[in-house]
């Protein structure tokens, strides 16, 4: 009998075809599974920097106050000014804070999510234009794994851009769907409009989607086989779209541009010309935080740059890159259209934030990185099919280098996550990265302030040794002064500081309100309350809800013998501050003090249905049920009253 021999061929053939050329459903569960695995670690986090404003000290965010949410901008519960509409990504918030409350893990989860979505949708419309498979499925792992995505995705606030391209890329799925013409391609139309919306209600700068989309479909050749007119003219939905964006951006007081009163706009007042010299020079770290994607710090000072507007080094090299792109967009627009789509996509999606359009408050952030990224990775990919198709050394080449890449991509994203941890390992990160840049000297004293003062102060002292200018860390240091008992010390740096108060300051005024109320602390403590009660006043105007202005301004009101001004501060505390045990308890002290007890009564019990387990309101409740007693007693039988202190300031 004949051995039958042990055939390999067959199942060999189409594991080998299954794995290295899977189908497309298998392709985005890798692909997904990718983008998952290097986030993963970020679920530890806790809130981090913005998060903090945004999301654990955001009333709005807590009572999910639609109005509120929908008609004030971003940051208008701290200062107004800004700019900034994002209604639909602190809806997200709003949301979740009502399944989560403050914890974070839920939100990191979200961000992910949203991520791995966004690198599916690369894969699906560059298969949907006819992108080779191996190109799209080069291009989505390395935007999944990409360093530069590590503040958008490990930062909760960086919601906004994953949002953003996740409703553009509904945009452009939904636009594509609508080809089929007719009724039916229209009612797809509207889709992509309602998508596109969404997109700019996440984040301002998704504003140019519709003119990527335009780029796309005319380098794809939709309009040489349609016309020009005919693929051209439906866009004017998305204009449409923008009726009712710009209309609720101008009931929020949001402007196009930030107003130069609430913070420093570097290149305010300079020409087009000027600025394009600088963010020529600003750009080489465009291209190396695409490219390379390392080093990362989590904010550029514009001690950083050279904001004159010469042609150094930077400059130089910023214009060739720059001119070469332009140059292989132009030659290879017919050849290869994809090349010339990914220059003009980069163009396109980095305008809004680029500062030659239009000034804005800071000159690069990574975040802002996240979509433009797609054209950074689509021509590495293209230029590794090339490699690849070449074959000999150079396809070997191609795929080592690729693979390296793809790996050291991952391990830099995942070594990075952990930094965006919360407030403090971010900032000790930023310090030993770029130990020239002072805002990381700043932020990070500012965070240390309560938990190691004497180091606190160190930095900050640092911050103006790099900057002598830089405000912020006075305002800090004055309140540093002010804890450690140094009024008239603290009253001095702060009437320097206000001294500088620029007019027309937009409410909430932010960190000068805050310093108008620390000021009249000082003054206070320093004897001159006249004064200190005129900017106590000037406080509360500035920031009507700012838990600092709230809790310093009373305790002045209280100090000067305006106890119906105090007793309405601290009423105020107990319904903006989170912690609401430490607001009641506040509210409750003074009333004691002032010997009002059926009120402190009613505070204390309303305090006890929000936090039932609080010892504090439980004490003070029990003595004030027995001095409330000792009233009923004969005047000699009285004993007199314990004074409390406050808690700490929020």
């Amino acid at each position: 009998m004949t051995a039958v021999p042990f055939q390999t061929s067959a199942w060999w053939s189409r594991w080998h075809q299954s794995v290295v050329f899977p189908s497309p459903r298998r392709t985005v569960v890798l692909l997904i599974s990718l983008a998952v695995a290097v986030y993963l670690n970020t679920l530890g986090n806790a809130f981090a920097y913005d998060d903090v404003p945004t999301i654990v000290n955001n009333p709005s965010v807590h009572r999910m106050d639609w109005s509120a949410l929908w008609r004030r901008g971003y940051w208008s519960h701290v200062t107004g000014g800004g700019g900034n509409y994002r209604p639909l990504t602190v809806s997200t918030f709003a949301v979740e804070y009502q399944l989560w409350g403050e914890r974070p893990a839920g939100y990191h989860l979200v961000n992910i999510l949203l991520h791995a979505a966004n690198v599916a949708w690369l894969f699906y419309l560059l298969r949907r234009y006819r992108v080779a498979a191996g190109l799209a499925s080069l291009a989505a792992a390395l935007f999944a794994v990409h360093p530069v995505h590590t503040e958008a995705v490990a930062n909760i606030v960086g919601r906004a851009e994953l949002l953003g391209m996740f409703f553009g890329g509904l945009m452009w799925w939904a636009w594509l769907q609508g080809r089929k013409g007719g009724l039916k391609g229209w009612g797809w139309r509207v889709v992509s409009a309602v998508a596109y919306l969404a997109a700019v209600f996440s984040k301002e700068n998704m504003i140019v989607l519709p003119a990527a989309l335009f780029a796309g479909e005319w380098l794809a050749g939709r309009f040489r086989r349609v016309g020009v007119r005919q693929a051209a003219w439906p866009f004017i939905v998305f204009l449409v779209v923008l009726i009712p964006y710009f209309w609720l951006r101008t009931l929020a007081g949001e402007g196009v541009e930030q107003q130069v009163e609430i913070g420093h706009v570097p290149l305010t007042g300079r020409s087009l010309w000027e600025r394009c010299i600088i963010m020529a020079g600003v750009g080489v770290t465009w291209y190396r935080l695409v490219l390379i994607g390392y080093p990362l710090q989590a904010f550029y000072s514009i001690r950083e740059f050279d904001l004159t507007p010469n042609l150094q080094w930077r400059v130089i090299v910023g214009f060739a890159i720059t001119a070469s792109l332009l140059g292989l967009a132009l030659a290879y627009r017919r050849r290869a259209p994809l090349v010339t789509f990914a220059v003009v996509f980069w163009f396109i999606t980095l305008s809004v934030t680029s500062n030659v359009v239009l000034p804005i408050g800071a000159l690069l952030a990574e975040r802002w990185l996240y979509l433009p990224s797609v054209a950074a990775v689509l021509l590495v990919s293209i230029a590794a099919l090339w490699g690849v198709r070449a074959g000999g050394a150079l396809r070997l080449g191609t795929l080592v280098g690729m693979t390296s890449l793809l790996v050291f991509y991952s391990v830099v994203t995942v070594w990075r996550n952990p930094d965006w941890r919360n407030s403090v390992t971010i900032f000790e990160s930023l310090v030993a990265t770029a130990p020239n840049n002072p805002s990381g000297y700043m932020i990070l004293g500012h965070e240390l302030m309560t938990i190691d003062p004497v180091r606190a102060r160190q930095l900050l002292e640092a911050a103006l040794e790099l900057d002598p200018v830089f405000l912020s860390p006075q305002g800090s240091l004055a309140e540093l002064d002010l804890r450690e008992g140094k009024a008239t010390v603290a009253r001095d740096r702060l009437a320097a500081l206000l001294a500088q108060e620029p007019p027309n300051l937009p409410t909430p005024a932010g960190e000068w309100a805050e310093w108008h109320a620390l000021y009249a602390k000082a003054l206070a403590l320093t004897g001159d309350l006249p004064l200190a009660l005129e900017h106590a006043r000037i406080a509360s105007r500035q920031s009507p809800t700012s838990l600092k202005v709230l809790f310093e301004t009373s305790q002045v009101f209280l100090q000067a013998g305006q106890i119906e001004a105090a007793l309405a501060g601290f009423r105020q505390l107990t319904l903006h501050d989170r912690d609401h045990g430490r607001a009641y308890s506040n509210f409750a002290t003074v009333l004691i003090e002032l010997e009002r007890y059926a009120e402190a009564e009613a505070v204390l019990l309303e305090g006890l249905q929000l936090v039932p387990d609080s010892e504090a309101l439980r004490a003070r409740l029990e003595f004030v049920r027995q001095r409330r007693a000792q009233e009923k007693l004969p005047s000699t039988t009285r004993s007199s009253p314990k004074h409390s202190v406050l808690n700490t300031s929020p």
